[in-house]
């Protein structure tokens, strides 16, 4: 219990810290406007396509987006599209009658997650062992309690982020599309926000994880961002060396990328979502503790 509560107060002091630096402003920011600009570049392209659909089939012009849209979207050809994109006949059945913002929301998280995971997250380590921060913390606690409470701090501060990107999404969808009822939709962007921090605790780890095994928190964040164009890349890396050594069997490491189980986050059901959010749960863990792994054999 005792390393819990220093846990706890290490994540409470990671906050605290980002408070004062104003850093938690920038990735409330950083999350919000993402959200924002997003659903609104979305919803400015849906009624261009609905201004030129309406002048070719000779129909009158709506004033506001989303009442073509949404006749469209229940038609049995673009369902057809949506169902073979998906490449999934459970998720389509799952997300088969949700309203169009939701499921814009819903990718923009998701797509988001990874780089944001590592704007936020990817110097923090590295910063505090460069500055010599962490020597201070290390009389008090152990290195491993230090890792995991600065890993609880970024995923508090996420979940913050996100829910006031749900929020500014919601509020997007209300004034600009058509036929959205006030309340209609934001539980649903809650709900969605939910599932993008589960996916993003993986993400989180790993850019903590890369964060211990450099002094530099520029050189961090760029190990970050190439290793998300790795894991991106992973499954199609797999696919080639099966064609060349014939090896069906590799498929299965495709369990280590936080990608694997994407696909379950977007199901309706209790227990896809617990399996998906337990796998990246144990994902985000390997990832830190790999970087940890390293910071515990050298000198802080």
């Amino acid at each position: 219990m005792k390393s819990l509560f220093r846990i706890g107060q290490v994540a409470l002091a990671e906050c605290a810290g980002a408070v004062r630096s104003r850093r938690a402003l920038v990735i409330l920011v950083l999350y919000l406007l993402s959200a924002v600009f997003c659903m609104m570049g979305t919803i400015t392209m849906l009624g261009k396509m609905e201004a030129e659909l309406a002048t070719m089939l000779q129909l009158p012009e709506s004033e506001r987006t989303g009442v073509v849209s949404a006749t469209l979207w229940k038609s049995k050809p673009f369902q057809r599209m949506i169902k073979a994109g998906v490449k999934n006949d459970l998720v389509y059945n799952d997300i088969a009658g949700r309203h169009p913002a939701e499921l814009v929301y819903a990718w923009f998280a998701f797509m988001c997650a990874p780089l944001l995971a590592v704007l936020v997250a990817g110097n923090r380590v590295a910063d505090d062992l460069r500055s010599g921060a962490v020597r201070y913390a290390l009389v008090r606690i152990t290195r491993l309690e230090w890792t995991l409470g600065k890993y609880a701090g970024q995923v508090l501060m996420v979940a913050l982020a996100l829910a006031a990107s749900a929020v500014g999404a919601w509020l997007v969808a209300v004034f600009r599309l058509s036929g959205v009822g006030a309340f209609e939709l934001l539980p649903a962007m809650f709900g969605w926000g939910f599932r993008a921090g589960l996916y993003a605790l993986a993400w989180l780890g790993l850019a903590l994880g890369v964060s211990h095994v450099t002094r530099s928190g520029s050189r961090a964040t760029a190990i970050g961002f190439v290793a998300v164009a790795l894991c991106a890349a992973w499954p199609g890396i797999l696919k080639l060396v099966d064609g060349w050594l014939g090896c069906p069997w590799i498929h299965h490491f495709d369990a280590i990328v936080p990608s694997s189980a994407e696909m379950s986050l977007w199901r309706r059901g209790f227990v896809p979502l617990f399996t998906g959010g337990a796998h990246l749960f144990v994902l985000g863990l390997a990832y830190l503790m790999l970087g940890h792994a390293v910071f515990a054999r050298r000198d802080a």
